[in-house]
């Protein structure tokens, strides 16, 4: 698998767009740096640069526990394995001829955008948390032992990282629009 990164620009910001290849397959995704939490692009391209080796000898078929064995590699960078995920879902997705909303969909269950609830703790940003199988994981555990978990929504620069929140919505009891800061 070949792991490419480059920046672009999208609104006020520089991202960084990650491209996973499998042959002639590609699945895109994107991270957005958010100046608030004193990020920038170079954190995550280092970032990127020291999966690349793990990377480069993996296989699309191996997406699962790929992600544990990234971070157990070089761990605490959420945002750069949800990215990750979301790319590797979508060539997943294509190179299998999967569709990847149905790998994760949750039937007949319809989620409501809700005000902001008056307890932060039950606000969860996915990239924040981990790749995508995390993230799905935990709202689901959360949810099971009775707990509400909002899903915090932003608007990211690449589809397939809005389809893949868009299902994720799905797991929480509602989500939250929210901005990058």
């Amino acid at each position: 698998m070949v792991l490419t990164y480059h920046l672009e620009k999208w609104e006020d910001r520089e991202i960084v767009k990650v491209e996973l290849m499998e042959e002639d397959t590609k699945g895109i995704s994107s991270i957005v740096p958010e100046r608030s939490l004193g990020e920038n692009y170079k954190i995550f391209v280092a970032v990127l640069e020291e999966y690349e080796g793990i990377l480069k000898k993996a296989r699309s078929s191996q997406i699962f526990g790929l992600f544990e064995k990234l971070e157990e590699y070089f761990p605490e960078h959420p945002k750069v394995l949800f990215a990750l995920s979301c790319s590797m879902l979508e060539l997943f997705s294509k190179r299998y001829k999967v569709d990847f909303k149905e790998m994760l969909d949750v039937p007949g269950r319809k989620v409501e955008r809700m005000e902001a609830p008056s307890f932060r703790n039950s606000l969860i940003y996915p990239e924040m948390v981990g790749h995508v199988f995390r993230v799905a994981g935990f709202l689901s555990a959360m949810r099971s032992v009775g707990e509400d978990v909002y899903l915090v929504v932003r608007n990211y620069p690449d589809a397939t990282t809005n389809t893949v929140i868009g299902i994720l919505k799905k797991f929480s009891n509602g989500f939250i629009e929210g901005q990058w800061g």
